[in-house]
């Protein structure tokens, strides 16, 4: 059983620049950002081309599964959102797709060796992670 279904490709339009993913993450930093969460950010900044799955999440993040990976990156992911005022793409049945505030899919998003789904950073995040130091 696959991690998590590919969904249909997401634009790969930017939504924000990096200066505002750099507030939006300041912001959400002086929140109480969970070391988890910046643990996750680190490791999707550092893997080659910001691909990276829910499992590679939990690993970095220290959860015990790739679905607590999913969960706490859509928390992230809906925490940044709220502060750069990004309203992400909805599911059909009407959900919003948080994870798409910091990542984006590709059609062959999927790891080679595992089959499992990839996460794509944002250039634009991966950017303002690099000019924080976060990464």
């Amino acid at each position: 059983m696959k991690q998590q279904e590919t969904e249909p490709t997401v634009l790969k339009a930017p939504i924000a620049t990096a200066e505002d993913f750099k507030n939006a993450l300041l912001k959400v930093r002086d929140n109480n950002l969970p070391d988890s969460h910046l643990a996750m950010l680190r490791a999707q900044c550092r893997e080659p081309g910001g691909l990276i799955t829910a499992t590679q999440l939990s690993v970095a993040a220290e959860y015990q599964n790739f679905n607590a990976a999913n969960l706490q990156y859509g928390t992230l992911a809906m925490n940044v959102a709220v502060q750069l005022g990004f309203e992400p793409p909805k599911r059909a049945d009407g959900t919003p797709r948080w994870w798409t505030t910091l990542s984006y899919c590709n059609d062959d998003s999927s790891d080679p060796a595992t089959g499992h789904f990839q996460f794509v950073m944002r250039p634009e995040l991966v950017d303002a992670l690099k000019q924080m130091r976060w990464a």
